[in-house]
């Protein structure tokens, strides 16, 4: 599989040089200029993140602290700050590594393919899109960040869904395949309520949902809220 890396620096020449080796080497790489813009690709699943301290828009640490917690991407570090001080903050805020500028292509290239080996043999199944994150082994859900509390049965209907991405589960499918914790049959006035708490807790907007979709007539669709 091509993996996806997010290069977010404001020096055209640095992003659009990293970009073109990047390219080069097989990955699928995306450029960002500036935090606001690297919001946009973060919609998309990224298997690793180079990042600027200095950016126009912010420091690259606080976004890597605050947009980035709970998500399971690897993030290098680029910046021109080579003191100790600086590095241990750059850790500190949950990066996976740390190159100083000016840094040779060759080195930069064994760093990322170090850091993809490590993220891969540690890996775990962890849906991700945009600001949500669900991690099947723990059963958390965290949403931009932050963890939301899930029952038993919102568990297993979230994961019938993303386990069935895209794919429309009738009212009667549903109602079939998920149990309560007794192991018990669903109610259809049950799985309304449960769908309606899920919405809420996955959801910006539980009115105009972006995942969670109802397809009239016949069910619901879990969609990667594009």
């Amino acid at each position: 599989m091509q993996k996806h890396i997010l290069v977010i620096e404001d020096d055209r020449a640095i992003n659009e040089g990293i970009v073109f080796a990047l390219t080069r080497e097989g990955y699928a790489v995306h450029g960002a200029y500036s935090l606001k813009e690297a919001q946009d690709y973060l919609q998309r699943r990224m298997h690793l993140i180079l990042l600027d301290i200095n950016l126009p828009d912010g420091d690259g640490r606080d976004f890597l602290r605050n947009m980035l917690a709970g998500q399971p991407v690897p993030v290098l570090l680029l910046t021109a700050r080579d003191s100790e001080h600086d590095m241990i903050k750059g850790f500190e805020a949950g990066c996976d590594d740390y190159i100083t500028k000016p840094f040779s292509m060759p080195v930069l290239l064994k760093k990322i393919g170090a850091v993809l080996r490590r993220s891969e043999g540690t890996s775990r199944q962890v849906y991700v899109s945009g600001g949500l994150t669900y991690d099947f082994e723990s059963k958390l859900l965290t949403k931009h960040g932050k963890p939301a509390e899930l029952t038993a049965l919102e568990c297993r209907l979230l994961e019938l869904f993303l386990h069935n991405r895209g794919i429309v589960l009738t009212r009667e499918t549903l109602l079939e395949r998920i149990w309560d914790a007794d192991e018990r049959f669903v109610e259809d006035r049950t799985l309304n309520v449960t769908i309606r708490r899920l919405r809420k807790k996955v959801e910006d907007n539980p009115e105009q949902p972006a995942y969670i979709k109802t397809v009239f007539g016949l069910g619901y669709k879990w969609e990667d809220g594009q």
